[in-house]
């Protein structure tokens, strides 16, 4: 296990518009104080504000290893918070976020509530009230402001973006004239730790010795046992978020893929789905935020951590108004092959996936399996039917994650999984999925 120093950054963005939260903020005044010490304070009077911080790291994380924990850490006497300019009743709002190089964070929880502080109920958001109010505030030791040693805060770190790691400071709410402040002075910023071991390795062992290790010949063993070789081999995964796709939120649209999956009747072999009925087929839709209906759908994408909605996430839903609650919804994933498993004997191979299903008039749910890159109902293999949805009270409930076993389907044969969701009996029945993935293990 390894662990960087405490790194400041050494380069700033305004945030902009670039939270997706519907918010353009300012950038905090004096943002490149963060970078070098003394008593100089980053400094905003604006209810919306907000800096981007990167550059902690250029190679600091070595290339081969596993983040297993982003920190924001500070030491000295970094804080921030309201200035003592700031009057009684006067309050600021603020909230942090990670950045891993591509896409923020879910807000971050805040670890203490500090004198003259209050928490909103998930601790999320710290407002401060009156002056010479703020978080973190020990004159020696180091104190950690957001994050953990072993978390990840719903995100993918790579060490090969860790030049883009960031955080944000940021303001959302101010009560009267309100002065707040940053004094990172040089002692702000992220602390990364990471693994660099391989699970279950072996060792003292020549590789001619070594009959098999999870299904790998010794031929390829002989090249990863030499002493000082980083080349690890990986379990087998496919996993599909859509953050990248292009919405498309009307009941006359489909999703048009440009990830490889394959949408509509695209993915169908004939006209038709025809589990119970002949069913015109419609692709799946793509939306962010809430379904263009009332009360059915979800309020955003999953946070993967916690099953939660993440803010301004996209998500694949069957949109059913115009009276296409009487269609069938098909989607296929891109092809899947056990080839290049490590042990297609003893390691489980699944489907898993987030679905989320609050309506009143919500339909089913059916996933196929198949080796035809078209198929319908009579060809493909169903894997399983969700046909009673419980646990969802409203558009905000959490997502719940279903699991498939593919054990059967490890044969080095190309297949592909069809989502396909009808018997909705109105517009309330937007049937939502997210992070799709498969899995060794």
């Amino acid at each position: 296990m390894g662990v960087t120093s405490i790194l400041p950054p050494s380069a700033q963005a305004n945030l902009g518009t670039g939270l997706g939260d519907g918010v353009t903020y300012t950038g905090w005044l004096f943002a490149t104080r963060m970078f070098a010490g003394g008593s100089n304070a980053c400094v905003t009077t604006n209810t919306t504000t907000g800096t981007l911080w990167t550059g902690c790291f250029s190679s600091e994380i070595p290339s081969t290893s596993t983040i297993t924990g982003v920190e924001l850490v500070g030491s000295g006497n970094s804080r921030f918070g309201n200035a003592g300019s700031t009057s009684s009743g006067e309050t600021f709002t603020y909230m942090i976020r990670f950045h891993n190089g591509t896409s923020f964070s879910s807000p971050l929880t805040f670890l203490s509530t500090p004198t003259g502080g209050s928490l909103n109920g998930d601790s999320t958001e710290l407002t401060l009230d009156g002056s010479n109010r703020y978080y973190v505030n020990n004159t020696s030791g180091t104190d950690v402001f957001a994050g953990a040693n072993n978390s990840l805060s719903g995100l993918s770190w790579s060490p090969s973006d860790q030049a883009d790691f960031g955080f944000t400071i940021y303001t959302i709410a101010e009560t009267g004239t309100a002065v707040a402040v940053i004094l990172g002075e040089g002692n702000m910023g992220l602390r990364v730790t990471y693994s660099t071991q391989f699970p279950d390795k072996v060792i003292g062992e020549p590789p001619a010795d070594i009959l098999k290790v999870n299904g790998i010949s010794t031929s390829s063993l002989a090249n990863i046992a030499q002493p000082g070789n980083t080349t690890e081999p990986i379990p087998y995964e496919l996993f599909y978020q859509f953050e990248s796709e292009t919405a498309a939120t009307l009941h006359t649209q489909n999703w048009s893929p440009s990830n490889n999956w394959v949408n509509g009747t695209s993915a169908t072999d004939g006209t038709y789905w025809g589990r119970t009925s002949n069913k015109t087929v419609k692709g799946w839709n793509l939306d962010t935020g809430t379904t263009p209906s009332g009360t059915t759908g979800p309020s955003n994408g999953v946070d993967v951590s916690d099953g939660s909605h993440a803010s301004a996430t996209k998500y694949l839903y069957t949109e059913a108004s115009g009276g296409k609650y009487a269609y069938a919804f098909v989607t296929r994933m891109p092809v899947f092959n056990s080839t290049n498993m490590l042990d297609s004997s003893g390691n489980d191979l699944d489907l898993k996936f987030w679905v989320h299903a609050y309506g009143s008039q919500m339909g089913d749910l059916y996933v196929y399996v198949d080796d035809a890159t078209s198929s319908n109902h009579s060809n493909a293999t169903e894997l399983a039917a969700y046909e009673t949805f419980s646990g969802y009270t409203a558009t905000s409930s959490v997502w719940q994650q279903k699991t498939i076993s593919l054990n059967s389907y490890r044969n080095d044969t190309d297949y592909y999984i069809y989502f396909v969701s009808q018997n909705g009996t109105q517009f309330r029945s937007d049937l939502a999925i997210d992070a799709v993935q498969i899995i060794e293990s």
